[in-house]
């Protein structure tokens, strides 16, 4: 490791200061954004085609999984850990006020859910919208995230991918060079111009080697490959019917070569005996 990197403390100590002073408004983009509330929606469609007992989720944010899986789910538990403690902060307030008595929460990252739910295991690991773009080695994430799963586990991860095709015809229009290759050359540091964030997107390579040695890989599915992302949501009264067509191309491309090459990919997993 050169001079130049930052301990996992000082890396994580920054992304969480960069989401504590996101949180309020984290909220409230969610509340407001149709695209992010779809693909939300998409995502928790795929993790409920199967039971689960214990679940845990890794980048909870302020807390909207949590308190519907804890809601729908009332007779199983769900946890949730964020590096974040301003987020723990709003997702506590979110269970309580719901009257949830199923969630248990805490503050860390992935090498901390062992000291952070000692000696539990987990059947049902969930991750959305690219809370592991975020930790310092993937390879390692993985190998611990191993160590907390039961032998039937399953792992439903989303990422931010690195091959994003559609973004850069659109920012070579607009004139943003630096934008637009920012992720195949990795380089993309969050989504902010103002305030850039320890991070980095994956290619489905870069999945590959940091799971393979730990977990079969199954189902999986690009998003927002021709739909607008969530932070192009103000296109979508301009496209009309147009973004409903979109939306059922992708699903087309996702069965296809191309299907990792949208904003988001999301894979399932499974621990490998």
């Amino acid at each position: 490791m050169s001079a130049a990197t930052p301990s996992p403390d000082r890396y994580y100590q920054e992304v969480a200061s960069y989401y504590d002073d996101d949180a309020q408004d984290f909220e409230q983009r969610y509340e407001v954004n149709p695209v992010l509330q779809r693909i939300r929606g998409a995502f928790r469609e795929i993790t409920e085609r199967e039971a689960f007992t214990h679940a845990l989720e890794i980048g909870c944010g302020p807390g909207f999984d949590v308190e519907y899986f804890a809601a729908t789910y009332p007779e199983r538990k769900v946890s949730a850990i964020d590096v974040s403690p301003g987020m723990i902060e709003l997702a506590q307030r979110r269970c309580d006020g719901a009257g949830l008595t199923n969630v248990s929460l805490g503050v860390g990252s992935v090498e901390d859910i062992p000291q952070v739910f000692p000696e539990q295991k987990f059947d049902l690991i969930f991750v959305y919208f690219g809370g592991l773009n975020t930790v310092f080695d993937l390879r390692k994430a993985a190998a611990d995230l191993r160590k907390v799963c039961t032998p039937d586990a399953r792992l439903v991860l989303t990422f931010v991918n690195r091959y994003y095709l559609t973004e850069i015809p659109l920012w070579l229009l607009m004139r943003r060079f630096d934008k637009a290759f920012e992720r195949v050359t990795n380089r993309w540091r969050g989504y902010s111009d103002l305030r850039k964030i320890p991070s980095r997107p994956y290619s489905a390579g870069d999945i590959r080697r940091a799971f393979g040695p730990d977990f079969r890989m199954g189902y999986r599915r690009g998003f927002s490959l021709l739909y607008p992302a969530w932070y192009r949501s103000h296109l979508l009264p301009k496209l009309g019917s147009k973004a409903e067509t979109l939306w059922k191309i992708d699903s087309v491309l996702a069965k296809t070569p191309l299907w990792n090459t949208g904003e988001y990919s999301l894979y399932e997993m499974r621990v490998k005996s």
